[in-house]
């Protein structure tokens, strides 16, 4: 018999340090007003999905956590949070804007970092294999916890696109080719033959159509 479940991936509502372009990476930072707003609009959203996200589980970062809060009171579910699910860590650049990493005079990487985040890092900066792993290990144990509820995960534009690389079959070093925008919607869809994967792909991506 052919059963299917959603993996529902959740980009965090927007912050200050999105607001002025600042790289956030594992900084701390919390959803500012239209953060929240946006995190109870995708709330609603979920709400009214004829099936709606069975289980919770968020980064344990501020801003993922608050979005992840906001989805589990309107769906009345609890959450829970790990650090494996944390943004990439951008070592020295983090809390800097595009301005100021180029005035510490780090302009020659950064513009090759712009080219190819994947081979060009910020200075004590994790790897993208490294993130890679982490996230794919993640989600391992998520699924390992609940082998065929529907699951909402919460997280971060760059550790979240892992996932949907890894549901493609894509390589690491294809991370710039999409882009997650903040409070975004998308849709890992993976369909089972007597408790066995047969299928695994994307059913919808980057989605904000709650937000206009």
């Amino acid at each position: 018999m052919l059963h299917s479940r959603q993996i529902y991936l959740i980009r965090h509502g927007i912050t200050d340090w999105n607001r002025d372009s600042r790289m956030q990476g594992q900084t701390d930072i919390p959803l500012n007003e239209e953060g929240l707003e946006q995190a109870r609009r995708i709330a609603e959203r979920l709400a009214n999905l004829s099936s709606p996200p069975q289980r919770i589980v968020s980064s344990d970062l501020s801003r993922a956590r608050q979005t992840a809060e906001t989805v589990a009171q309107r769906l009345n579910l609890c959450i829970e949070t790990t650090p494996l699910l944390r943004e990439t860590n951008l070592g020295d650049w983090e809390g800097l804007t595009h301005n100021e990493i180029i005035e510490r005079g780090d302009a020659e990487l950064f513009a090759r970092y712009q080219e190819n985040s994947f081979i060009n890092r910020p200075p004590n900066a994790e790897t993208l294999e490294s993130a890679w792993e982490r996230m794919v290990s993640a989600l391992a144990q998520i699924k390992a916890r609940y082998p065929s509820e529907s699951i909402a995960i919460v997280g971060h534009g760059g550790s979240l696109r892992v996932l949907i690389y890894d549901a493609l079959g894509a390589p690491v070093s294809s991370v710039n080719r999409i882009w997650l925008a903040n409070a975004s919607l998308s849709i890992i869809e993976e369909r089972f033959r007597e408790g066995k994967e047969i299928r695994r792909g994307i059913a919808l991506l980057n989605d904000t159509g709650h937000l206009q």
